[in-house]
């Protein structure tokens, strides 16, 4: 059993999996694959079928299957960076992005920096998180679920970094902005926090 397990959850298991050989090709470590594929649920049920099946202490990397060009090393990369801190609960790329502040980045850096939201194309989430908060809340159909879960992991005391040194491209971003539940994600999301004054009512 390996330590770290990529799910990727997608509506074409060839792509899904073809995606997948790639990421795991230029992953710079072990890696175990988890694809999800299926009828269109949204990314939130999508991907919660995939964290049923990690084993117990395996971080989880959430990967969309559009993603088609990796740092080499990527994953070693954010693994090393999760594992830097114990207080560290998610790690995120560089790449397109609609989420600040990584939607500045233009090209590749280095260091780290602490972040409010990490968008879920592409997260590495450590073990510990997922045994403390469990899976993504499923009031989310498709968007807004990856805020949800940084809110609450930063509520419990955890930090969510980007890293820099790694980038990521994919083909598609924001697409659940445009999708019509997230209109009802939106609300749900802006609705539950109405009264929690440190954190920031999301906009479209």
């Amino acid at each position: 059993m390996t330590n770290t397990a990529i799910i990727i959850p997608t509506l074409d298991a060839a792509l899904g999996k073809s995606t997948g050989d790639l990421a795991l090709l230029s992953a710079g470590m072990d890696a175990r694959l988890i694809v999800v594929a299926g009828p269109k649920r949204g990314f939130t049920a999508t991907v919660n079928d995939g964290l049923v099946q990690l084993e117990p202490g395996e971080d989880a990397c959430i990967l969309n299957d559009d993603v088609h060009w990796f740092t080499h090393g990527w994953l070693n990369i954010l693994s090393r960076a999760l594992h830097s801190a114990k207080d560290i609960a998610m790690v995120c790329p560089t790449g397109k992005s609609r989420t600040a502040p990584m939607a500045k980045a233009k090209t590749i850096d280095t260091g780290l920096e602490n972040v409010g939201h990490i968008p879920f194309w592409c997260v590495l989430v450590r073990s510990e998180l997922l045994s403390k908060l469990g899976h993504l809340d499923p009031r989310y159909i498709h968007y807004c679920s990856d805020n949800d879960y940084c809110d609450r992991a930063q509520a419990a005391g955890w930090r969510n970094v980007w890293v820099k040194d790694v980038w990521l491209e994919h083909r598609v971003h924001g697409s659940g902005m445009i999708a019509d539940w997230a209109h009802k994600d939106l609300a749900e999301y802006n609705r539950t926090r109405t009264h929690n004054v440190n954190v920031p009512r999301r906009k479209r």
